[in-house]
């Protein structure tokens, strides 16, 4: 199975099981190839394939959350941008690299975005996602509802939040960036994100695909202090769910990547 194939198999996971719209379409890829009605290269393509709503109303000093999910190849990175920037600069942003990709690899990561006690005045968020070359985008407007007030607080969670964490209040974990699915060659070295917020800081650990924890067992799986899970020598036996669970004394929250080996014959 080579690249071709490999790339093949990632766009029928990666994008055809969540987007009715064809890879072969024009998407909304900054970079076009200049011919949408070929079949794409399996070098630097991106495509957003969960956008955020359009447009948002909530109530003055509500949290609001924005979600976007983009796919491509090698992992694309997720950065948000406030404001209404003009496209030629939205393709010079440098995201946040979670970890050095593999340029074979395929994967379609989710970035969620949290707005606590979002303002009343209108904003626009894009959510920008860069695969090499390539990058595609997605706008939300913010709109504070003119019929609502301040929202109403629940006295038992404000005296919890307070005595948690005097300094800023207490925040339920909440895991902001991953992979939902990865597909890489046999052999590689690949890493799975997890970044969190929260406070107090969340708490971060890995349970397999048998939902086994990580805990040092497995030579090859190894937990960085910023949440990332490191799988070295893919093999076929990783095939699977690993599951990541942050948690405070709140709550806890957790997100599953699905890991695809691939066989690379040439």
């Amino acid at each position: 199975m080579g690249s071709s194939l490999l790339f093949a198999i990632g766009i029928f996971l990666v994008c055809g099981l969540t987007s009715a719209r064809s890879i072969s379409e024009p998407n909304n890829s900054l970079q076009s190839n200049g011919d949408s009605g070929k079949f794409i290269e399996a070098q630097d393509w991106v495509k957003v394939t969960a956008a955020p709503p359009v447009r948002i109303t909530h109530e003055v000093g509500a949290t609001v959350e924005l979600e976007c999910e983009v796919a491509g190849s090698p992992p694309p990175t997720i950065h948000w941008v406030r404001g209404n920037t003009p496209l030629n600069l939205l393709n010079e942003i440098e995201a946040n690299v979670v970890s050095e990709a593999s340029p074979n690899a395929l994967a379609r990561v989710r970035s969620r975005l949290i707005l606590e006690h979002a303002a009343p005045t209108e904003r626009t968020y894009t959510c920008v996602g860069r695969s090499g070359s390539q990058t595609a985008f997605a706008s939300t407007t913010v709109i504070a509802s003119p019929h609502h007030g301040r929202p109403k607080h629940n006295l038992t969670s404000d005296i919890i939040n307070t005595l948690l964490s005097p300094g800023g209040g207490a925040q339920k974990p909440r895991i902001v960036l991953y992979y939902t699915v990865v597909l890489e060659l046999l052999g590689s070295d690949i890493v799975l994100p997890c970044n969190t917020i929260g406070r107090p800081r969340p708490d971060i650990y890995w349970l397999d695909g048998n939902d086994n924890l990580i805990s040092g067992q497995e030579p090859r799986y190894r937990v960085l202090p910023t949440g990332e899970l490191i799988i070295t020598n893919l093999k076929w036996s990783d095939m699977g769910g690993f599951t990541c669970v942050a948690r405070n004394a709140l709550a806890k929250d957790t997100i599953t990547t699905f890991v695809y080996p691939v066989l690379n014959e040439e």
